[in-house]
């Protein structure tokens, strides 16, 4: 990873998020498309599910992908670029100032990203099962109201130590849904087509009190409801900046610890503002600049003869 860090975030947006039912977006304000050097890209009209949906993708059960937002831009050329997600109050159903924003940003490694991509896919539950085998187990609990799900409240044996109750996982792979906010992952439509998402880095609002404890997050240490990063030399391509909330807890308010197919369940959300940014590699400025210079100590020879 060739990437450095620095600290800030705007985030806004409205959409119900009652069960995990919509497949992987990114039309209208979510495409940036190719970028251009030097012309900021923003949305501003977008929402997270939940205020947990990037966190709980941190974990080793990984995380249901409908708990993020997916913007997608193009790079033409070899570009640094600049991400910031900030917390927009004024247009949620959630609380204000709750949300903690965070974000993990990559390239997509195989063809294009294919439309309608999502967890509950054949594919992709045959992906996950290949991958982690299926030797999941649901942690026992108290099954208090005889729903058949886990309900906040309801006590259960917390097996791994993370404080929230786990599934056996989509086909018994152990994992609540596709989203690996720190690595890479795949997720495939019902055609069978793949969304191979292959990691650049990440950036986190606050710390590991609300992020949880999982290795390699990079928090800004402020939860302050902003957070950004820059990124450089990035490779010509398609990217996707997949945005959620990182606050790993509030996952224990739901259904199911949010594992894909929850039911019975409306997720707060939460506005958010997303600018991307193109600059020239400073490699590439000093290039240009010694070029121009030495264009002009021609002309002033040619001139002068």
């Amino acid at each position: 990873m060739k990437s450095s860090f620095f600290v800030s975030a705007a985030l806004a947006a409205l959409i119900t998020g009652a069960t995990a039912s919509a497949h992987i977006g990114f039309s209208g304000t979510r495409n940036f498309d190719t970028l251009v050097l030097g012309v900021p890209e923003t949305s501003s009209d977008r929402t997270v599910g939940g205020a947990y949906g990037w966190a709980d993708g941190t974990d080793a059960n990984l995380g249901d992908s409908h708990r993020q937002t997916y913007f997608r831009f193009v790079l033409g050329s070899p570009t640094d670029v600049t991400v910031s997600v900030a917390r927009r109050d004024g247009t949620q159903t959630g609380a204000p100032g709750v949300l903690l924003p965070g974000f993990s940003l990559y390239r997509i490694g195989t063809g294009t990203m294919p439309a309608s991509t999502h967890d509950g896919a054949a594919a992709s539950i045959a992906y996950l099962t290949t991958t982690f085998g299926t030797a999941g187990v649901a942690e026992a609990f108290t099954d208090s109201n005889t729903d058949t799900f886990w309900t906040p409240g309801e006590s259960f044996t917390d097996a791994n130590g993370n404080g929230v109750w786990d599934s056996a996982g989509l086909g018994n792979s152990g994992k609540e849904g596709s989203f690996n906010a720190l690595g890479d992952w795949q997720i495939y439509n019902d055609a069978g087509a793949v969304g191979d998402f292959r990691y650049i880095g990440h950036a986190a609002d606050g710390g590991a009190g609300n992020y949880g404890l999982a290795s390699g997050i990079n928090g800004d240490a402020l939860a302050d409801g902003f957070v950004t990063a820059s990124f450089t030399g990035l490779l010509a391509g398609e990217y996707f900046i997949a945005v959620g909330g990182a606050s790993y807890a509030d996952q224990a308010n739901f259904n199911n610890s949010g594992e894909y197919g929850t039911t019975g369940v409306t997720f707060p959300t939460y506005g958010i503002t997303v600018s991307v940014s193109a600059i020239p590699e400073p490699s590439s400025a000093v290039v240009l600049a010694g070029l121009g210079a030495i264009g002009f100590a021609a002309l002033r020879r040619r001139r002068s003869v």
